[in-house]
């Protein structure tokens, strides 16, 4: 699974996608649904580079899960906006 720097992305120093995170551990983090083949888990994990980035995949895909990268601030507005009923 090639999880390279995606297109439009601006590489750098701060390029959470630098480097291969294609064999990093997921932690399976479930809220339901876990008895039947579309089980409610995100997959997430602190990127081996960079403790303050999160890689964040689907489990439901395995393997072909697209992995997406967030510093932990983009996660923290995330989650705000979430628990605020704004997303």
């Amino acid at each position: 699974m090639d999880q390279g720097t995606p297109p439009g992305s601006n590489p750098g120093a701060d390029d959470l996608y630098a480097g291969d995170i294609s064999n990093v551990s997921l932690r399976r983090l479930c809220g339901g649904g876990i008895t039947n083949t579309m089980e409610s888990c995100v997959a997430a994990g602190v990127h081996p580079n960079d403790p303050n980035a999160i890689i964040i995949g689907d489990s439901k895909l395995g393997a072909a899960s697209p992995l997406l990268v967030f510093n932990r601030d983009e996660l923290d507005n995330f989650f705000a906006a979430y628990q605020a009923g704004e997303i």
